[in-house]
């Protein structure tokens, strides 16, 4: 019989007795299976009153001592013995067939991201006064004075193999004073059960403000419930996949959804010359296997310029850098269907190279490791993952805008290796097109919090403002006005 593990999280107030359990889908044979706890049908009400409790408690601490809890969860989290994160390296690794190694460097990046310093940015980027959080603040522009509210409760529906991604939601929405019920990922369940572990024992009222639960994707009516619990609602997965969550939220409801994306690198002969093809490589081996290429932010295709250094060159280059990669960290177990679906694409890949060796070519690890393609457009719209890459000639700068247009709005990240006026230009064009992130080729796959996720404000588009002008009590000329959040 298959060990059973438990992902969910409950805050202290609610009862598991009360719950039912959800099976999470999975390989029948494999060794562990997992469920989640969520209410019956017909009966989620105590357990949206008990969010919008906790939500009370949370509006009584100041925003630094919420960054201060998470910075010193994500301390502990850094230390690779620390307890919590022992077992979740080894639910995740059962659970997504990542090696060790590559749920080790895939939570030292996302976990990075919630140290306090970045968390103050943020803040101070999105907000300005993080205290408008707290309470009122003078605003000289209004000659008034200001404050920000986060929802009372929020909803975020993930999906995905990612490890680590669910902190993301969790740190935005407990920022803004927002409880959190959060759907995990049949791909991913353990991670968010553990790191709420941490987070209970630095503060427990913060972990007391979020539940995490699970039901099937085909589970419409759960859906509709946990979203009817929520002021906010965030979404991850496939377009068809935020759309159905998208169908259940009202016009009273905050919504913001992160669908299908596509990122490629983007390198010039400017950028080969400045940087050296060994280490262009060796930045584009870390972009494409971090996450083992699962997260929207992994290049799916790398764009190189005609020139001294073909392309050609370049995909041999990465193909030793890949392998380098794969040395240190493995890629680990690909489930059978992805495996069978990746052979066969390495078989298309080797018969188009051999019949025309001049324009196509084919590298691989012995094993499903990595696997670099030279190819010809167009950039594939669908991710691939497992670290497979494709390299695509490019005549010249424009011939990039050209490859990507047809990607529209699924465009996200682009790591452009260009320098001068080129980078410039291209940068801008890019923006233009639709990308919402550029970063030097290395650093696609380890964005920053302080980004404007998807184009989007992180924390400002949870939040709702008021604002008091026109009133002499509320002049910050006149009076040192001081409110109540």
């Amino acid at each position: 019989m298959p060990e059973l593990r438990c992902v969910s999280w409950l805050p202290t107030w609610l009862d598991a007795e009360e719950l039912v359990r959800a099976t999470v889908d999975s390989d029948d044979n494999a060794a562990v299976h997992h469920y989640g706890l969520r209410p019956r049908d017909g009966e989620w009400h105590p357990l949206a009153e008990g969010l919008r409790t906790a939500h009370e408690a949370l509006r009584a601490l100041p925003v630094a001592d919420i960054v201060a809890a998470l910075d010193e969860t994500c301390v502990r989290w850094a230390d690779r013995d620390h307890v919590h994160r022992v077992a979740a390296r080894r639910d995740i690794v059962a659970a997504t067939g990542f090696s060790p190694e590559a749920v080790d460097r895939s939570l030292d990046v996302e976990l990075g991201n919630y140290r306090a310093q970045t968390l103050n940015r943020v803040l101070r980027r999105e907000l300005g006064d993080p205290r408008v959080l707290d309470g009122f603040r003078p605003d000289t522009e209004l000659d008034g004075s200001t404050v920000a509210v986060g929802p009372r409760v929020t909803t975020v529906v993930c999906s995905g193999n990612v490890p680590g991604l669910p902190a993301l939601s969790v740190v935005r929405a407990l920022l803004v004073k927002s409880a959190v019920l959060i759907k995990v990922a049949s791909g991913e369940p353990s991670f968010t059960a553990h790191f709420l572990r941490t987070l209970a024992e630095v503060r427990p009222l913060l972990a007391d403000a979020v539940v995490v639960t699970y039901w099937r994707s085909t589970d419409e009516h759960a859906l509709r419930a946990a979203v009817d619990c929520a002021d906010a609602v965030i979404a991850y997965g496939s377009d068809t996949a935020c759309a159905a969550v998208r169908a259940c939220t009202g016009p009273h409801q905050r919504y913001v959804e992160h669908g299908h994306k596509v990122s490629v690198g983007v390198v010039t002969q400017g950028y080969l010359g400045a940087v050296g093809l060994p280490e262009v490589a060796r930045r584009a081996a870390e972009d494409v296997s971090t996450f083992n290429q699962h997260a929207c932010i992994a290049p799916q295709a790398y764009l190189v310029e005609r020139g001294e250094v073909g392309a050609r060159d370049f995909a041999e280059a990465l193909a030793h850098a890949m392998a380098e990669y794969a040395a240190g960290c493995p890629l680990g177990s690909v489930p059978p269907a992805d495996a069978a679906a990746l052979q066969m694409r390495r078989a298309a890949a080797a018969w188009t190279a051999a019949g025309d060796p001049g324009r196509y070519g084919f590298w691989r690890s012995p094993g499903l490791d990595w696997t670099v393609t030279l190819a010809h457009g167009p950039v594939p719209v669908h991710g691939t993952g497992n670290r497979v890459i494709s390299v695509i000639p490019v005549d010249d700068a424009r011939g990039v805008v050209t490859e990507l247009r047809p990607l529209g709005t699924h465009v996200q990240n682009i790591g452009l290796g260009a320098v001068g006026d080129e980078f410039r230009s291209l940068a801008a064009e890019l923006a233009r097109l639709g990308a919402c992130r550029i970063s030097e080729p290395g650093r696609m796959a380890s964005p920053s919090v302080i980004w404007r996720h998807d184009g989007m404000p992180c924390l400002a588009q949870l939040l709702r403002w008021c604002d008091i002008e026109m009133h002499r009590e509320a002049r910050p000329s006149t009076t040192a006005f001081r409110g109540q959040g």
